[in-house]
Formats: C-alpha cells, sequence, structure tokens
C-alpha cells in the first residue's frame, strides 16, 4: 500500500471517529427527551487488499447507526401498559363511588335507613301525634332524595365515560395516521434495508406513538423486513405498513342511559379489546358503575314494594275519600302479574274498609285476586269491576291505566288491611313510597299533604299501631323474596362489594404498576442514555481521533522526505 492510501485510510478513521463523535453528542443532547432510545454506531472492519502475498487491511468504516433496543422487552412493556392503563380506570372509577357514597359522613344512606326505621319507633310512643307522624313523612323523603342523589351522581360519572369513549376514538385516527406516515418516512430513510443505518429519530417518534396507542388499546405490532411497523387490534388490522383504517364513535341507549363504542368505520366492526384506557371505561362503565345502578334500582324497588306490602295493609289516623294508583297498567284487559306494572302480585286476599265517620262504623268487604295461571286470571279492569260492587266504593280505571278508589258518601273514608296478594303496593294503592328506581322513588304526595294518613294501624282508621311494629321489624326482618336477606342487608351488600371491589382494584392496580416499572427498567438498560458511558465513548473516540490524526501527521512527514529525495 502507498502513503497515499495510507493516508485515505486514516482518513476514512478519522470520519468514522467524527461520526461516532455526532452519534454520542446526539444521544447527550437528548438523554432527557421522552421516549428516545439511545443510538449506537457499527464500526466493521474495512474490505482487505492483497498485495503480493500479503493480505493488507484498510481501515475502518461506519456499517450503520442503529438504536440500542431490545424489540422483545419493548413489546411485553406495551402489553404491561395496556393493562395498568385499563387498571388505573378501574381503580379510579372505585374510588370516585367511595367518595360518592361517603359511608363514614353522618349523612350517609345507611345512617338515613336508620333514621327512616326510628322515626317510625316514635309513631309507637305517641301515635295520636300527628306531628310524630309527619316526621316519618320527612325521614321517608329525605332517604328518598339521598338515593335519588346517589343515583344522578353514580349516573353523571356513568355518563361522562361516553365522551372519554369519543375522545380515545379520536387520539387512535390521529395515532395510526402518524404511525402510517412515519412508516412511509422510515422505509424511504431506510431505503428498506433495515440491517444498516435505521432512522433512529424517526423510529423513536414511532415507538412513543405506538406506546401511547398500546395504552390505549391492546394493540399487537410486527415489523416488516423493509421497517414498517404493522398494527392489529382484536384480529384486525389498523395500520398495514402505508394505510390504516379510520374508527369512530356509535352512540346507543342501554337502559335509558346514553352509551358510546368504538367501531371501525369501514365496516362497522367494534373493537375488541382486552387491555388499554378503552377496556378501561367500558369496565368501568358497563361493570363497575352500571352494575352500581342497577344494583341501587334493585335496592330501591325492594325498599318501595317490600315496604308497601305491608303499608299498604294498615290505616291511617283518617282514611281516604278518594284515592288513585300510582302505578299504570301498559294493558288494562290483561293479567295483573303479566299487565306491565313494576311489581308483580300474586293470588291472594285484601280487605277493603268503609268507615263511616258519622256512625263510627267499619264495613269489612273481602276482595280476592285471583292470579293462579288459569283461565279467568284477575286483570286491572276485573279487579275495578269487584271494587265498584262494594257499596258506598266506586272503582274506576283511569286514562293512564291506573285504579281509582273513591266514597260514593262524603261521610264515608276508605281503608285497606290484610293484603296477602301485594295488589295494593304493586298498584301504588294506599302505599308509602312511589316509584320502582333509585332515579324516581319519592314519598307518596298524599302523605306529604296529609300526614294522619300514615298507616300505623290495621285493625281499623284510628291511632292504633299495630302496623307500625311490623314496619319497624322490616328493618332486620330476613325476607323470602330477597334470599333471605334484609332490606339493609341490601344496601349494605351493595357498599361491602364496592369496598372490596375498590380493594382488589387497588391491589390489580398496584400489582402491573410495579411490574410496568421493572420492565421499564430493564428497557432503560438498554435503550436509555447512560451520560457516564456516554463520557468513556466521547473519550475513547477522541483519543481514537488522536492517534489517527497522529499517524497522519506521521504520513506526512514520511511523504516529505520522498518528496525530498
Amino acid at each position: 500500500m502507498s502513503l497515499f492510501g495510507s493516508i485515505q485510510m486514516a482518513g476514512n478513521t478519522l470520519q468514522a471517529m467524527q461520526l461516532g463523535l455526532h452519534v454520542v453528542g446526539n444521544n447527550i443532547a437528548n438523554a432527557n427527551t421522552p421516549g428516545y432510545i439511545r443510538e449506537r454506531t457499527i464500526y466493521t472492519p474495512a474490505p482487505v487488499q492483497r498485495t503480493g502475498n500479503l493480505t493488507i487491511g484498510l481501515g475502518v468504516e461506519v456499517a450503520g447507526i442503529v438504536q440500542s433496543v431490545d424489540r422483545f422487552v419493548v413489546e411485553r412493556l406495551r402489553d404491561a401498559g395496556s393493562d395498568r392503563a385499563s387498571a388505573d380506570i378501574q381503580e379510579k372509577v372505585y374510588r370516585d363511588l367511595e367518595a360518592i357514597l361517603g359511608e363514614l359522613s353522618d349523612t350517609d344512606i345507611s345512617s338515613q335507613i336508620s333514621n327512616f326505621f326510628n322515626s317510625i319507633d316514635e309513631v309507637l310512643k305517641q301515635p295520636e301525634e300527628i306531628s310524630v307522624r309527619n316526621l316519618v313523612v320527612q325521614s321517608g323523603k329525605t332517604l328518598a332524595s339521598s338515593i335519588n342523589t346517589l343515583q344522578r351522581r353514580v349516573q353523571t360519572v356513568h355518563t361522562e365515560f361516553s365522551q372519554q369513549v369519543n375522545n380515545l376514538s379520536n387520539e387512535i385516527n390521529t395515532l395510526s395516521e402518524q404511525i402510517r406516515n412515519l412508516n412511509l418516512q422510515i422505509v424511504t430513510l431506510e431505503g428498506g434495508n433495515t440491517g444498516s443505518s435505521e432512522a433512529g429519530g424517526l423510529r423513536s417518534q414511532r415507538d412513543a406513538a405506538l406506546s401511547r396507542l398500546a395504552e390505549i388499546v391492546d394493540v399487537k405490532t410486527t415489523e416488516t423486513a423493509a421497517g414498517a411497523v404493522n398494527v392489529s387490534l382484536g384480529g384486525e388490522f389498523l395500520v398495514f405498513e402505508g394505510t390504516n383504517r379510520q374508527v369512530r364513535t356509535e352512540y346507543s341507549s342501554d337502559g335509558g342511559l346514553l352509551t358510546a363504542s368504538i367501531e371501525f368505520a369501514d365496516n362497522g366492526s367494534p373493537l375488541r379489546v382486552g387491555g388499554g384506557e378503552l377496556h378501561g371505561y367500558y369496565e368501568a362503565r358497563d361493570t363497575i358503575t352500571g352494575g352500581f345502578l342497577d344494583r341501587l334500582d334493585e335496592f330501591a324497588g325492594s325498599l318501595a314494594f317490600e315496604f308497601n306490602k305491608i303499608y299498604s295493609q294498615g290505616q291511617g289516623i283518617s282514611g281516604f275519600s278518594d284515592v288513585t294508583g300510582t302505578y299504570g297498567a301498559d294493558d288494562a284487559g290483561a293479567a295483573l302479574d303479566a299487565a306491565g306494572l313494576p311489581f308483580t302480585p300474586v293470588t291472594g286476599d285484601f280487605d277493603l274498609l268503609v268507615y263511616n265517620t258519622e256512625t263510627g262504623l267499619t264495613e269489612t268487604s273481602a276482595v280476592h285476586v285471583d292470579l293462579n295461571g288459569v283461565d279467568g286470571d284477575d286483570s286491572l279492569t276485573t279487579l275495578a269491576a269487584k271494587l265498584n260492587a262494594v257499596d258506598g266504593v266506586i272503582a274506576e280505571v283511569t286514562r293512564d291505566n291506573q285504579l281509582r278508589l273513591r266514597t260514593a258518601s262524603p261521610d264515608n273514608q276508605i281503608g285497606f288491611s290484610g293484603d296477602t296478594s301485594g295488589v295494593l303496593a304493586a298498584l301504588g294503592i294506599n302505599t308509602f313510597f312511589t316509584g320502582s328506581r333509585a332515579s324516581d322513588l319519592a314519598v307518596n304526595a298524599t302523605l306529604i299533604q296529609d300526614g294522619s294518613k300514615f298507616a300505623a294501624a290495621d285493625d281499623g282508621i284510628g291511632v292504633g299501631v299495630d302496623n307500625a311494629i311490623k314496619l319497624v321489624s322490616l328493618h332486620d326482618r330476613a325476607l323470602d323474596n330477597l334470599n333471605g336477606n334484609t332490606i339493609t342487608g341490601v344496601y349494605d351488600q351493595l357498599i361491602n362489594d364496592t369496598t372490596q371491589g375498590a380493594t382488589v382494584a387497588g391491589a390489580v392496580a398496584d400489582g402491573l404498576r410495579v411490574f410496568e416499572g421493572t420492565l421499564q427498567a430493564s428497557a432503560q438498560e438498554v435503550s436509555g442514555v447512560n451520560l457516564d458511558e456516554e463520557a468513556i465513548d466521547m473519550i475513547m473516540l477522541q483519543r481514537t481521533y488522536q492517534a489517527s490524526a497522529k499517524y497522519i501527521s506521521t504520513l506526512s512527514e514520511l511523504l516529505d522526505v520522498l518528496v525530498a529525495l
């Protein structure tokens, strides 16, 4: 090899070291850049040259600049990020539910249930005092209002998830388009040869977009030989090389609640997710808050029906001259247990009392309700006809398919007792509560207007307390309709399940955060910029550069000698 060839070889070395120093400087500059992946220079011996019988090396050349990344760890990290993101949202919604419930406060629903039944207990001590009965009505109003408020606040959280889902839909479209564009740029820049220099900055941007996309939905990624990344979700491609598919938000109504879901825009196929924020919002909406609202409705319905079944068998200090049921049937001619009532009556009997305020006499008429499934089951129309046949009582079906009873004489009042069919409670006749769900639970307006009608007696219109005793015992009575649970127990179970769910969700989220942190540490060991290591590399490159420069200086001196000869 000539002196000129040696100088050229040394010059190539200088250029290689300059590239190495440039990569080191880029790493140092991006040491605090989120998502940046450390780059490293790949050096390789230059092709050899044969001179006579000798094989001479031609120095060093840069084979490429590549990222220091463990693809296997990165893929696991994305999966872990999806699971953690879903768990974070579920943990948060449980914390929100606990805050809304406020079970440690003095105004929580558990305390108000106890206060309500305690107020009924006060009627036993002073049955003649209308003011005491009014306190029961007010306590019932407070309880119903609190249940309404709880339902409304949880429903607000439930509804907010639809907006969050829509936001994720827009972000998915933005990220998939970004990944598509980066695929094209990377393939163009790398020339389809991923074995040489990589488009480091562009790949870091794409990895950051993929990581964020994985937090939203649990995507699967595969890199092609040309350097493009294909992204699939639930077996369907979201990004395929230089193309991507748009998604859209689809709204629907579920039980009167607006719900949003994401589907592919081209074929309407729903996004099947098992992790990520979208999965977390679906679970938080449909399973956690949706399940909570369903069980709260069950509690409110049980409270109203079970309380009303006992309450409707009693009488107050004064009876009714005109009373209309609060629940209407879908079909007045259908059997009462299939007429669309919110509560279902059964075969049984009840007594209709007609009290004469002038004589003080009470006439009792037994009314049979036939719902045994054989031809001739009672409908709202036939029941009204039976009641209309009682002397002194006028019964009719209103336009809203509600039952209305009134007295034929202003001297008469109506009362009820001994209802084993539950039809009075099912129709809303002589009931304390109205409504059948947490959203519409309320106290009967008749009682709000006249507390003397609070049905504490069961042996005739007056100041008796036998029915009030039954109502008080309902607080702790195991009920067959509730699988042996109590009214209070139903709500307590709802609270306990929410608390346990919050504990489990918190533990799961903590575990996933720790696991993700472990994977992040593993990824950073390979991909993170370590300033100490970069400083060592910089010194080594500097020394090599200085040595090559000295080598060139020596060759230059030899060349001067040669020229001087």
